[in-house]
C-alpha cells in the first residue's frame, strides 16, 4: 500500500537502544503535549524501516520518518539519500528527484494541553533530537517525466556523530502514465503582498527590484505546488508597489503597467490564470480603494456613498478598460477573470449586479466571478464563474454548495464554471487548519472530483500576522522573529457569527529568511490536486475503452474501473460525509494507479 510501513519486529533498534527509526505514510499527523517520547512511543518506532510508495511520471509521493531519541541526545543527525534504482533493467532517478525536509512543530493554544502540531518543512540540513524526543522527517519524491514503468528501490540513511548508521529502505513503483504539465482544476489561492494580514514586503524589506524577485519567488513556488490561479489580485490589480494608477490631463484613470507586465509575463508563462478587477469589493464601500493612495484621495471622501456615485463607476470602467485592451495587446487576456465580488450580504446584491453589468459591458469576452453563498440564483445572468464555499457556518445544515447544488449543476450544463473554496468553516466539512487530520487535506480533490467542479479555492496561503486579534509574527528585531522565534499560528475568523481560533488558517506556506518554507499541508494540497488528475485520467480513459469494439478483456476492465469509481464515490460521498482512515485512502489511490496503468495498456492494442 502506497506510503505505508512494514513491521518487520525491532530490526530499526541499535544494540545500545540509542535510538529508533521508523518510516510511515503521508497522512500520519500528531497533535502532541510536548515533543517528548512515551514509553509506549518508543516501543512503536523501534520498528519498520521499510516503506513503499507510487507515482505517476510528472508525480509526487512522499513519506516520513521518524527519528527517536531513547538513549541519549543525538547530535549532528545527517541524512543521505540514494537515487532510486530498477534493479532489473539498471535505470535511475537521481536522488535529486528525492527533497529531504526537518519537520518544525508548531504550538497552538486552545487544546488542553497546548499542543505542537508537526506541519514546518525546513529544507534539511544537520540536526539535534534530545534524548527523549521525537523528530520527524518528510521525505518527498517527484517522478520525472521521461521515467520507465517499473519497481524503483533506494535508501534513506540516518547518521548520528557516534552513533552507527540505520537505513530506511524505500520501494517506489512508477506507473506507465503520466500526468499532465497543466492541472486541468482551477485551483485558486489568494496570495498577500502588500495587506497587515501577511506583511510581506516587512519580512522581504530591500529594494524595489529584490523585493520584486521575491514576489516572482513566491509565485513559482505556488506553481510548483500546482497552484494556477491567483484569487483576490493582490500582485494583478491591488498592490500599489506593482500596479501603479496614472490620470491624464483630462482626469481619466489608467493602469501603468510599466512594472505590472513582468509579473504577468511570468503568470501567463506558467499557465496562470488572475484576476484584473480592482478592487474585489468586499460588504462596505470604504474599504474600497484604500489600498492604492491616488484613489483614497480621489473617492475617500464619498464614504459609503460611493458605490451610488457616477464618479464611481466612471473610475472602474476606465481602470478595466485600460487593463483588458492591454492584455488584448499582449496576447494575454485569455488568463484573466473579473472577480467582481467576495461574500457579499444580501443587501449588496442590487450593488453586486450593477457591478457585474458593468464588467460586462467593458470587457464581454472576460469571464465574470463571483463569491455569493446565499441565493445564488438571484445573479443568475450576471455570473459566468461561481465559486460558492464548500463549507457553512455550524448549525445551518448543509453546505453552501450542497444547499444550491441543483443551481450550479444547470449553470455547469448551460457553459458556467463552478468553483467552490474553503475558508473558516469547521468540521463536519473539511478545513485545512493546522490542527485538523492531514485527511481533510487530501480528500478536497476527491470530493470536487466527485462534485464534478472546475476549481478549488483557498482563501489566502500566507496570513503571517493578523494583528491584534491573532498572531503578530512580524518583530522589526530579527532575533525575535520565527524561525529564531517559535511560529505563532493563531488566526481568528469571525465569518461565523463569532470570532473563533483557526489554528493556522490562512497559513499554507511560511516566510523563511530565504524564500518560501512549504507547510506539510500544502504538500497534501498538491498530492490532492494530482488525486483529482488520476481520478478524472480513470474516469477519461474507461469512458474511451467502453467506445471501443466489446471483448471479454475489455469488459473485465471496465467492470474493475466501476467498481474501483464506486468506491471513490463513497470514499468522498458528500461534504459532511468522507473516509477518515488515511490508510484506506492511500490503498485506495493505489487500485486508482494500477487500473489507470491497466486502462492505458488496453488502449494500446
Amino acid at each position: 500500500m502506497t506510503g505505508t510501513a512494514r513491521r518487520p519486529g525491532r530490526c530499526g533498534k541499535t544494540s545500545a537502544e540509542e535510538y529508533y527509526l521508523a518510516a510511515g505514510n503521508s497522512l500520519v499527523k500528531e497533535g502532541r503535549s510536548n515533543l517528548r517520547l512515551t514509553r509506549q512511543e518508543s516501543d512503536r518506532y523501534a520498528a519498520a524501516t521499510k516503506v513503499e510508495i507510487a507515482a505517476a511520471r510528472n508525480g509526487h509521493d512522499a513519506f516520513q520518518v521518524f527519528v527517536a531519541a531513547s538513549g541519549k541526545e543525538l547530535k549532528n543527525v545527517t541524512l543521505r539519500k540514494t537515487a532510486l534504482v530498477d534493479e532489473q533493467t539498471g535505470r535511475k532517478i537521481d536522488a535529486r528527484h528525492v527533497s529531504l525536509f526537518v519537520v518544525e512543530s508548531v504550538k497552538t493554544q486552545g487544546h488542553k494541553p497546548d499542543k505542537y502540531w508537526p506541519d514546518i518543512l525546513h529544507p534539511y540540513k544537520r540536526f539535534d533530537v534530545p534524548k527523549g524526543h521525537l523528530q520527524p522527517i518528510w521525505v518527498s519524491v517527484y517522478v520525472p517525466k521521461g521515467t520507465r514503468a517499473g519497481d524503483y528501490s533506494g535508501q534513506i540513511e540516518v547518521r548520528p556523530s557516534g552513533a552507527p548508521p540505520q537505513t530506511v529502505q524505500v520501494k517506489l513503483t512508477v506507473w506507465g502514465f503520466a500526468l499532465p504539465d497543466k492541472t486541468h482544476l482551477a485551483t485558486v489561492f489568494g496570495f498577500s503582498t502588500m495587506d497587515n494580514q501577511s506583511r510581506f514586503y516587512d519580512f522581504y524589506p530591500g529594494s524595489p527590484a529584490k523585493q520584486g524577485a521575491m514576489v516572482r519567488k513566491y509565485l513559482r513556488f505556488l506553481n510548483d505546488h500546482r497552484i494556477n490561479t491567483l484569487f483576490y489580485g493582490y500582485v494583478t490589480s491591488r498592490d500599489p508597489r506593482i500596479v501603479s494608477i496614472k490620470e491624464d490631463a483630462k482626469g481619466r484613470l489608467s493602469y501603468d503597467f510599466t512594472k505590472l507586465d513582468p509579473y504577468l509575463r511570468l503568470l501567463v508563462d506558467m499557465g496562470m490564470r488572475f484576476n484584473i478587477f480592482a478592487p474585489p469589493f468586499w460588504q462596505e464601500a470604504k474599504s474600497l480603494f484604500e489600498f492604492n493612495p491616488l484613489l483614497k484621495e480621489r473617492f475617500g471622501h464619498l464614504g459609503e456613498g460611493l458605490f451610488d456615485s457616477p464618479e464611481f463607476d466612471k473610475a472602474v470602467a476606465e481602470l478595466l478598460d485600460s487593463y483588458v485592451k492591454h492584455l488584448r495587446r499582449k496576447g494575454w487576456l485569455k488568463n484573466a477573470f473579473n472577480y467582481v465580488w467576495d461574500e457579499p450580504p444580501a443587501k449588496m446584491y442590487p450593488h453586486m449586479r450593477r457591478m457585474c453589468e458593468l464588467a460586462k459591458k467593458i470587457a464581454p469576452d472576460v469571464p465574470r466571478m463571483t463569491v455569493a453563498n446565499f441565493e445564488p440564483f438571484e445573479l443568475e445572468g450576471h455570473s459566468d464563474i461561481w465559486c460558492p464555499n464548500l463549507g457553512q457556518s455550524p448549525g445551518r445544515g448543509a453546505g453552501c454548495y450542497d444547499k444550491y447544488q441543483d443551481f450550479y449543476e444547470r449553470r455547469k450544463k448551460a457553459g458556467d464554471e463552478v468553483w467552490w473554496y474553503l475558508a473558516c468553516e469547521p468540521h463536519p466539512f473539511p478545513n485545512w487548519l493546522l490542527d485538523y487530520p492531514l485527511i481533510d487535506c487530501r480528500i478536497t480533490g476527491w470530493l470536487t472530483w466527485r462534485y464534478g467542479l472546475d476549481g478549488l479555492g483557498y482563501w489566502c496561503a500566507d496570513i503571517w500576522n493578523s494583528g491584534a486579534r491573532g498572531n503578530s509574527n512580524f518583530k522589526p528585531n530579527i532575533a525575535d522573529r520565527w524561525p529564531n522565534k517559535p511560529w505563532d499560528p493563531t488566526f481568528y475568523c469571525s465569518v461565523l457569527g463569532k470570532p473563533m481560533d483557526c489554528a493556522g488558517g490562512g497559513q499554507l506556506v511560511y516566510p523563511g529568511p530565504d524564500g518560501p518554507v512549504s507547510s506539510i499541508r500544502l504538500k497534501v494540497i498538491r498530492d490532492s490536486i494530482e488525486d483529482y488528475e488520476y481520478l478524472r485520467l480513470l474516469e477519461r480513459k474507461s469512458a474511451t475503452l467502453s467506445k471501443r469494439r466489446s471483448t471479454p478483456a475489455r469488459q473485465k476492465i471496465l467492470r474493475a474501473s466501476q467498481r474501483i469509481l464506486a468506491a471513490v464515490r463513497r470514499a468522498a460521498n458528500r461534504t459532511d460525509d468522507w473516509e477518515q482512515d488515511g490508510k484506506k485512502l492511500l490503498a485506495l489511490r493505489s487500485k486508482i494507479g494500477l487500473q489507470i496503468e491497466a486502462l492505458t495498456c488496453a488502449l494500446k492494442k
